[in-house]
């Protein structure tokens, strides 16, 4: 069972949206460390699904490659 619900979704971005907007392109690993700790798990799962979707998105089905 995740712990990323929307309310946990909605506290890491309260936290997280003034830190990225005083320090564009800041890494995951530098602003993990301005959550607390209740929050750094649910922000791992985030971060990690995101990177998922994309990197999928970017494969093609099977069958539709083009040679």
């Amino acid at each position: 069972m995740t712990s990323l619900t929307p309310e946990v979704e909605a506290e890491i971005d309260a936290i997280l949206s003034p830190i990225k907007a005083a320090h564009p392109g800041i890494s995951n690993g530098q602003i993990v460390n301005h959550l607390p700790e209740h929050l750094r798990q649910p922000f791992w799962e985030r971060a990690v699904g995101r990177y998922l979707e994309a990197e999928l998105a970017k494969v093609e089905p099977e069958g539709e490659a083009t040679r």
